[in-house]
């Protein structure tokens, strides 16, 4: 992935925020020269003893892709971020020379790694209880969250006949967090407020926590110096 340096994140607590806030995924492999790719849920699960990272999913068993996941070392697996397109109207520097153009927000993380199908009745039941409670979770409180044990257990045995359970172990990541880091100031404050004003509330708190951590990070070096 191409990632300017001002744009790049090198700490896994901003890896960890893609997965967990936006764990839809595109999972790549190839197959005989062809590239095949597929959009799924994954969850991180951390070994609390080994500090090993591993994404967990359940894929249908009839998905064409599951041959090149079986035991595979190469795998590519992509979260993003919300995104936005970023009109030149957001900056204040249009008013002053009109030298601005647009641009487009966005966090990806792209983690290589190793995956191995899991056809293995608890693992699956795991997983679905993991994401679910992660993604009931994130409800206001008071708001009712669903649980995997609320359906019948009969009826989740049938539907777990067609699934079957996923592993990626994590190897290496890029991640990168394109969100007006190294403009003005005073354009990185017109893009924060012309986000809220749009009611893009989520993309105007990405651009603040972005900037503030780029901020830090010049602080540090100027420390050293």
């Amino acid at each position: 992935m191409y990632i300017p340096k001002k744009y790049q994140e090198e700490e896994w607590d901003q890896v960890e925020y893609l997965i967990k806030h936006y764990p839809l995924a595109t999972i790549i492999t190839t197959d005989g020269g062809a590239i095949i790719a597929n959009h799924i849920p994954l969850y991180l699960k951390v070994d609390p003893s080994s500090g090993e990272r591993k994404l967990i999913a359940h894929i249908a068993k009839s998905n064409h892709q599951i041959p090149s996941l079986t035991s595979n070392d190469n795998v590519l697996v992509i979260f993003q971020s919300a995104n936005s397109y970023i009109t030149p109207n957001y900056y204040p520097t249009k008013q002053e020379t009109h030298k601005v153009v647009p641009t487009w927000d966005f966090a990806s993380v792209h983690i290589h790694g190793s995956s191995r199908i899991i056809d293995d009745f608890e693992f699956v039941r795991d997983q679905l209880n993991h994401l679910t409670n992660q993604e009931e979770g994130k409800k206001d409180a008071g708001v009712d969250k669903w649980r995997v044990d609320e359906a019948p257990e009969n009826y989740l045995k049938v539907m777990q006949k067609a699934i079957t359970g996923l592993e990626i172990e994590i190897g290496s990541f890029e991640c990168k967090y394109k969100f007006e880091q190294g403009a003005r100031k005073q354009d990185v404050s017109g893009v924060i407020s012309g986000l809220k004003g749009d009611g893009k509330e989520e993309m105007s708190k990405l651009t603040i926590d972005a900037n503030a951590r780029a901020d830090e990070r010049k602080a540090k070096v100027r420390e050293v110096e």
